[in-house]
């Protein structure tokens, strides 16, 4: 349901929900990091679709592969081609729910903490998925969503070749920061 809700969103107007305790975000921030001896990688991704429903707690995010940038093109590209590809898995996906939602007060300014479950759906795998962040509430009644959580591609059949490796971490640190407005 939150993601047909999100992806109404995202490709009409919003103002039927408006005031419904929905927060939507069209231009969320997510990064991986992988460290190894050799190497650091890191990739980001500035365009991420995130709701939230406050009052159900659901959350949905929508994450198009194809927009995480590197440092290096070559590696942007094997990326994209060889290890998530992105045209045969153009999306991931998160659908879940905050476990502890009613601790977390949307009309008053403040951090609180929050476990999310769900599942996760990358390559084409879906995984059950589990992870402890932060709602914050803005001065403006704004939300920002924020997580950091260790991620394993092997998990969602992402393979890496054995020419490099040693060059990507077994476990890749994934942070997550995205600002969502009211709708």
């Amino acid at each position: 349901m939150i993601i047909y809700l999100l992806g109404m969103c995202l490709t009409a107007t919003i103002s039927p929900i408006h005031g419904q305790g929905k927060f939507l975000a069209n231009k969320g921030y997510i990064s991986f990091f992988s460290h190894t001896a050799i190497e650091d990688i890191t990739a980001d991704n500035n365009l991420v679709a995130s709701v939230i429903d406050a009052e159900s707690g659901e959350v949905a995010i929508i994450v198009t592969m194809i927009n995480f940038q590197f440092e290096k093109k070559l590696m942007q590209e094997h990326f994209n081609e060889n290890y998530v590809e992105s045209e045969k898995y153009p999306k991931a996906t998160f659908n879940g729910k905050i476990v502890n939602n009613s601790e977390v007060n949307y009309s008053a300014k403040g951090d609180y903490a929050v476990r999310v479950e769900g599942e996760m759906t990358i390559h084409g795998i879906s995984q059950k998925a589990s992870v402890e962040g932060n709602i914050v509430v803005t001065e403006t009644g704004d939300i920002v969503a924020r997580t950091k959580f260790m991620l394993n591609p092997e998990d969602y059949n992402i393979k890496i070749p054995r020419v490099v490796r040693n060059n990507i971490a077994e476990r890749l640190e994934i942070s997550v920061d995205i600002l969502h407005q009211s709708i």
